[in-house]
């Protein structure tokens, strides 16, 4: 059945079918009186015109006066009942910011809530409800303070929108369904889905209600009603409408009955599918009549109660109830009749029904918006949900995980003092996990919850095997994603990962196959965090990722398997977006395993690098690297520290850098020179695993899991070597080493190759040719070990690579070859074979230039190359033959069957793509005896063949290579050393002998594989013999007459054991090394505290050293001097500057903002006079002497000024230059990082990183001329004054910059530094942290401005010089962003004038200004500040 016609025959409506006046006043007119016709009404609230039903008799002989039978009006006598006629989409047309529609139907007020919750779940599409809240109020317009209102509009759509929440109003557009409605318009969310705003009005008060009459049907609607009309309109930013229908009009009351069945429906559904819980109901009460007071006490009275939230403060009910419920107020009777206007006797029944709703105080809470106390709007409303469900705590708890309100759960349910059962909460925290609650589940895990005790293997299954499909993917797809990973994992496979998971009923888990489940096994975080991956829960994985240990290895494992499960959906047509969502996810991991490895690689490069190759049990003894690589995380790969690590496997021990080829062939071709070349020592190659076959030749890595005797026997071993032959050892067994070996015999292999190939084939095979057959059957013999070493499933990964086909198909050919040269007859066919072959061989060369750093990347070109042409080289060859085709069969239309036909169909037209045109065949007809019919059809598509094929498909071609080489241009490189990997392991694992040499190899493995047998079996029967030994003390039987299985459970716990007892002995040895870290840490408090006491000896004892050193220091300041000039001068513009210069130290005001240095405010170097700071080992005391703002008098008027004083006694602070310097210096100073380890007050910061700036000495020796006396003081000083007076008019440009010029920059403050040791002057100020920019010099040039921030620092530069009335320029801008340091302050130069340097050794005065006059162009910035476009020089204008 469609929706249409299942709603139309479930939903009825109702109409007055029988007219009852409803005035029983007695007319004596005729029937059809066209005054009774608009006057008379029936009780349903219709006119006897608008009356559908039959005329009830005459209204002249209606009952008499002694009549006492009058008939009462009721829904079920005098209403018929038919298919509803109105259901559909409303599209209101008020709203501008967003698209509101509702579904709407009209219904009997008689309806069962069944069918109403059927229809909104099944046809509406709605969610099942995690909560109900009922929003009661007053339905008339009523001011709400914006206090009020922003609490109460917040909180209920938070709390909706947070739990799922429906929410039931009137659903008109008055009264607080209009204030539900603003608060979804502005506080809801844009998704149509999470808005669930449901409005229950009556059918008959609804504005032009005839408008919505249609079946199934779109209906535009007019929210704005008629103001003078007593209907109501609908509310826009209700989602869906249920319009309840009892036959009146202009009457309300129906919906009220209908609004009660249908909460209460819903309260008694389960909250979800997995727990018991009801959903629960809550009454939201705002303003509100003497009817909200009735409403409030069925709620509270009913069988199951329904909480109340009263909003205090919102006037009329829901004051008299937070009145009521706070105190017992003695004139609430009064109130009541002047708050509803109602008589005594009426207010005296309201004031009962207040007094039974107290009754059931605990039900009812009082929200109180002005209160600072109280908990948010929505959380009241939940909470108070809560309360009125008197569940106990579990039941609760497992509310609000369906509402996925943690913080609800944290505040009121897993508080101190509740009472836990042991266990209560695992089921809690099962259920998190399968809802994808991931704030539980941390919430859980912070109040105790321990993972080891839950995570158990049967729950392990419950997560696997419980399908949520609303969350994740189909468990076929998850079966397949496992399939391909055992197949297509080289180095690493999901089978091991999560250890053992069972699987039931068709589930999918990782699986062990190997081993079986025994009752010790412990699952850990690793294991829930592959469940979560494959389950695809991205934030659930994220933050499991955070816990538990081996988060590199976790982070590449999530990326393997999100790439996997990413492959699977576009194979399996699932969709772009999954395909792109788990794509996102992967990279989204594998950035964290990068981020990982770098921060590990800045900490300590030796343990990053040992981190990746360190095998991790948890993960199949797996390294970090060989999953990275299987992951193909080429980010990871390339990183410095991994490529450090494969460069130290490659180079083994070899300590070589320069011409390392040539020490390495000459050393093969002569080891006596092996004993020349350098090597690494044991502790230079710690960070390197090294293979099995250094543990046998007697070489001890250092493992720590290696066991004792092993160990032993290695030392044993190690100590048997000689010098000479663990470098001979070394040296052959470096991977660099066995290519470079293995290159010299394929080449040599090549030149007998190529002179078989190119001499005749004798009955005997020669010399050469011998070498060669050898030389590919011990190949072949090697190819045969690699592959017996793969599993079954492994052998498409293996024949994947290229090169292993490569050499598959070039050893089968040359086998194919060897056996025909052998007979006479098939001698030249051997040889054909082998020329054949010859090209395979050669090729194979190029992979020997991948290794290369200069001719990988582009090996690695090519190879992309070739493989995304396949699908135009198709294209080209359907071309090629259609044409080719056409014109055989056209030119040739006698020929017999023959397989000569396949050649001339493609081999003129392929060799016309090269342009051989066989312009002498191209007119058939011009040969009388060639000329067939048709024949003058072949130029015309030849034509078009070579348009086509030439021109369009060979230039796409040349197209699609160039743009391929620019795309991989740029990641080749990357690429590269991604596929570096494989090379370096390749020949890490090879025999270091080369073909034909390597059967001495094999012979030598097969030997040490019968060895350690031998070994082991030996190793066993002692053991076995101790176990004996063991058992009969206990009175046990011998191990010999026991299972199998029973020996080897004795084995493997023995050999747990061993490891754990090895694991105790590493803890206790880290735990001595604590001890004495700890030792030496007291040892140096006492040494400190023993000085500290000393220090304080002393300064008791010279404290009348120190007052009169003290003394002498304030008799003797170190001052600017003080030297009039010969006139003063003053400039005013408007009054907004003004600039002294009759003194120097000068006064700048900018805008009544001063600089001021003078000799009534000196810099005293008070720095006897400070608190000593503590002592520390590193770090240099110092005396920072800081500019404060004061408050003068300004001379211009009565206006106000800030001037910048110095303090008159510096404070301490110690600094520490950082180990790693970066090249900071300028032209002038030299700078310094420096790091805060100690300060006096809020001077610096501690733990900041600051920039201590010195002039250089041939600076200094310059301006002693100009300043004997302390000449580095005097230039610190007035390099501070120049930033200050820069600082203060860049404050004033961002005042009054207007709001078009978005950045406002920003001088650093500087501050005078006193270098106590050294007794040196310089300045200080906070580091800048970001990419340094200059965008003009203290000269005048400038950058071309390429960002709105430049154009604002120039045109900064250009308003300097305007604002000043052209006296002064601020130059050389430079900095981070919007924060600079260093200007220049460029002053005009008073040739009468003898005034000393006023602004720093930067200023180059008249020529600086004229450079900056001529190069600077005004930009967008400058006309935004109303500048000129031309800028001027002060002489010009004069002149």
């Amino acid at each position: 059945m469609s929706r249409r016609s299942w709603i139309q025959a479930t939903f009825c409506k109702r109409e007055c079918v029988k007219f009852l006046p409803a005035s029983r006043d007695h007319h004596r007119c005729y029937p059809v009186c066209q005054v009774c016709q608009s006057l008379v009404r029936c009780c349903c609230g219709r006119l006897i015109a608008e009356h559908v039903g039959p005329y009830s008799g005459l209204l002249g002989h209606g009952p008499g006066p002694d009549s006492t039978d009058e008939e009462e009006w009721s829904v079920l006598r005098h209403t018929s009942v038919s298919p509803t006629d109105a259901f559909g989409s409303l599209d209101f047309q008020a709203s501008t910011k967003r698209t509101c529609r509702a579904k709407y139907v009209r219904l009997s007020s008689d309806t069962p809530p069944e069918l109403l919750v059927q229809l909104m779940l099944r046809e509406w599409h709605m969610e099942m409800p995690k909560l109900v809240i009922s929003v009661h109020g007053g339905t008339e317009s009523f001011p709400l303070s914006p206090r009020v209102y922003q609490a109460f509009s917040t909180g209920l759509v938070t709390a909706a929108e947070s739990t799922g929440a429906w929410i039931l109003t009137d659903g008109i557009n008055t009264g607080v369904s209009k204030y539900v409605g603003d608060a979804v318009k502005v506080y809801g969310s844009h998704d149509h889905r999470k808005r669930n705003v449901v409005g229950i009005p009556p059918w008959g008060i609804i504005e032009n209600n005839s408008d919505l009459i249609g079946r199934d049907v779109l209906r535009h609607y007019q929210a704005l009603g008629n103001p003078l009309s007593k209907r109501a309109s609908l509310n826009g930013m209700h989602s869906h409408f249920l319009l309840v229908d009892d036959g009146t009009m202009g009457k309300s009351g129906c919906q009220i009955d209908l609004r009660k069945r249908l909460e209460r429906h819903i309260h008694f559904q389960k909250i979800h599918p997995r727990l018991p819980e009801h959903v629960p109901l809550v009454c939201v009460v705002v303003e509100g009549g003497p009817a909200i007071l009735s409403v409030v006490l069925e709620h509270v009275r009913r069988s199951s109660p329904v909480p109340v939230l009263v909003f205090e403060g919102t006037g009329r009910a829901a004051d008299l109830l937070a009145l009521i419920h706070k105190q017992t107020a003695e004139d609430v009777l009064l109130r009541i009749q002047e708050m509803f206007g109602v008589e005594r006797q009426e207010a005296s029944e309201l004031l009962n029904i207040l007094m039974e709703c107290m009754e059931h105080r605990e039900l009812i809470t009082i929200f109180d918006s002005e209160s600072e106390d109280l908990q948010e709007a929505d959380a009241a409303i939940l909470t108070t949900s809560l309360r009125g469900t008197r569940a106990s705590p579990e039941e609760q708890l497992n509310i609000t995980l369906a509402w996925d309100r943690a913080d609800v759960a944290k505040d009121n349910i897993l508080v101190y003092g509740q009472q836990w059962q042991v266990g209560s909460l695992e089921q809690t925290m099962l259920d998190a996990l399968l809802m994808d609650r991931v704030s539980f589940v941390k919430l859980l895990i912070e109040n105790g919850m321990t993972m080891s005790r839950f995570l158990t293997i049967s729950r392990l299954e419950q997560l696997y095997n419980i399908v949520m499909t609303i969350y994740h993917l189909h468990e076929a797809f998850v079966s397949d994603i496992i399939i391909s990973l055992q197949i297509h994992s080289q180095s690493f496979h999901l089978l091991k990962t999560p250890r053992i998971v069972s699987l039931q009923e068709g589930a999918v888990a990782p699986q062990d196959v190997k081993s079986t489940p025994s009752p010790e096994f412990v699952c850990t975080f690793n294991d829930l965090f592959v469940w979560a991956v494959l389950k695809h829960r991205q934030e659930m994985a994220m933050f499991l990722w955070q816990h538990g240990e081996q988060a590199m290895a976790r982070a590449v494992v999530a990326c393997k398997l999100y790439r996997a499960m990413a492959v699977e959906a576009k194979e399996s047509n699932m969709g772009d977006s999954m395909a792109e969502e788990l794509k996102k996810n992967s990279l989204e991991f594998g950035q964290l395993a990068v981020d990982l490895l770098d921060q590990a690689f800045r900490k300590n490069e030796r343990m990053a690098m040992k981190l990746l190759t360190w095998e991790m049990k948890d993960w199949s003894n797996f390294t970090c690297l060989q999953m990275a690589v299987s992951s193909r995380l080429r980010p990871f790969v390339a990183h410095n520290c991994t490529q450090m690590l494969l460069t130290d496997l490659w180079m083994g021990r070899l300590n070589m850098s320069k011409n390392s080829w040539f020490k390495i062939i000459a050393s093969i071709l002569m080891p006596v020179a092996i004993q020349m070349l350098e090597f690494k020592s044991q502790a230079e190659m710690s960070h390197v695993p090294q293979p099995q076959e250094a543990l046998q030749f007697g070489w001890d890595p250092g493992n720590p899991g290696s066991s004792e005797q092993e160990g032993t026997t290695n030392e044993r071993g190690s100590r048997c070597l000689s010098p000479w032959t663990r470098k001979v050892y070394d040296f052959y067994t470096a991977p660099v080493v066995k290519f470079w070996f293995h290159t010299m015999a394929f080449l040599g292999f090549l030149m007998m190759f190529s002179y078989t190939v190119l001499v005749r084939l004798d009955e005997k095979p020669n010399i050469q040719e011998c070498l060669v057959i050898t030389y590919i059957l011990t190949m072949a013999a090697e190819k045969a070990r690699e592959v017996s070493a793969l599993k079954i499933t492994k052998l498409k990964v293996w024949f994947s690579e290229y090169w292993n086909i490569n050499d598959f198909m070039g050893i089968l050919l040359f086998l194919v070859g060897v056996s025909l040269r052998w007979h006479q007859e098939t001698r030249l066919a051997s040889h054909i074979v082998y020329s054949l072959d010859f090209i395979f061989w050669s090729v194979r060369l190029l992979d020997l230039f991948a290794v290369n750093q200069h001719a990988g990347p582009y090996l690695t070109m090519i190879t992309k190359m070739m493989s995304n042409m396949f699908y135009i080289v198709v294209i080209m060859a359907i071309v090629l033959v259609s044409f080719g085709t056409s014109r055989k069969s056209i030119l040739s239309p006698n020929e017999d069957p023959s397989w000569s036909l396949l050649r001339d169909v493609v081999f003129q037209p392929y060799w016309m793509i090269f342009g051989e045109v066989y312009a002498g065949e191209i007119d058939a007809c011009s040969n009388p005896e060639t000329c067939v019919p048709g024949a003058f059809l072949t130029p015309f598509l030849q034509a078009v063949y070579l348009f086509v094929q030439y021109i369009i498909m060979v230039n796409v071609l040349i197209a699609f290579f160039n743009n391929v080489y620019f795309d991989m241009s740029s990641i080749s490189r990357k690429l590269w050393k991604y596929n570096r990997y494989r090379y370096i392991m390749t020949y890490q694992e090879k025999p270091w002998l080369p073909p034909p040499l390597i059967l001495l190899s094999h012979m030598t493995l097969c030997l040490s594989s019968m060895w350690q047998k031998h070994r082991k079996a030996s190793k066993r029967g002692r053991t076995d013999m101790h176990l004996n030994f063991r058992l009969k003390l206990f009175g046990l039987p011998e191990i010999n007459g026991m299972n199998s299985s029973w020996s080897s459970v004795f084995v493997s716990r023995a050999e747990e054991m061993a490891g754990i007892l090895v694991e105790v002995a590493e803890k206790v040895s880290i735990i001595q090394d604590n001890m004495r870290t700890l030792d030496s840490h007291l040892g140096q408090l006492q040494d400190l505290s023993a000085l500290a006491v000393d220090t304080l000896n002393f300064l008791s004892a010279t404290d009348n050293q120190q007052q009169e050193v003290a003394r002498l220091g304030q008799s003797q300041p170190i001052t600017c001097r003080h030297e009039q000039v010969s006139h003063s001068c003053c400039l005013h513009i408007g009054g907004s500057f003004t600039y002294n210069a009759s003194f120097f130290p000068v006064c700048e005001t900018f805008d009544g903002l001063s600089v001021m240095t003078s000799p009534q405010n000196t810099v005293t170097p008070g720095h006897y006079l400070h608190k000593c700071p503590p002592l520390y080992s590193g770090g240099v005391e110092v005396c920072i002497y800081t500019l404060e703002e004061t408050e003068a008098g300004s001379s211009l008027g009565n206006q106000s000024s800030s001037i910048s004083t110095w303090i008159q006694h510096g404070r301490t602070a110690v600094l520490q230059p950082l180990a790693h310097q970066e090249v900071l210096d300028g032209g002038l100073r030299r700078a310094t990082k420096v790091v805060c380890t100690w300060a006096e007050g809020d001077v610096l910061k501690l733990g900041s990183v600051y920039v201590v700036k010195a002039f250089r000495p041939e600076v200094v020796r310059i301006w002693q001329k100009v300043f004997p006396i302390s000449t580095s003081f005097h230039l610190c000083l007035r390099e501070i004054q120049q930033q200050r007076a820069a600082q203060k008019l860049m404050q004033r440009f961002n005042q009054i910059k207007p709001s078009s010029v978005p950045y406002s920059p920003r001088f650093l403050d500087v501050s005078l530094l006193h270098w106590r040791s050294d007794g040196q002057w310089l300045t200080v100020e906070k580091n800048m942290s970001g990419h340094f920019r200059k965008y003009n010099n203290n000269t005048g040039e400038e950058i071309s401005p390429s960002s709105g921030l430049e154009e604002a620092m120039l045109a900064f530069s250009h308003w300097t010089f305007e604002y000043t009335n052209r006296e002064l320029l601020v130059l050389d801008l430079q900095g981070v962003g919007a924060d600079l340091t260093d200007p220049s302050l460029i002053r005009v130069d008073d040739k009468s004038s003898s005034e000393e340097m006023a602004f720093g050794p930067a200023n180059l005065g008249d020529d600086a200004i004229q450079s900056f006059v001529i190069k600077h162009t005004c930009n967008s910035c400058c006309k935004k500040l109303g500048l000129s476009g031309e800028v001027t020089l002060m002489s010009q204008v004069e002149g």
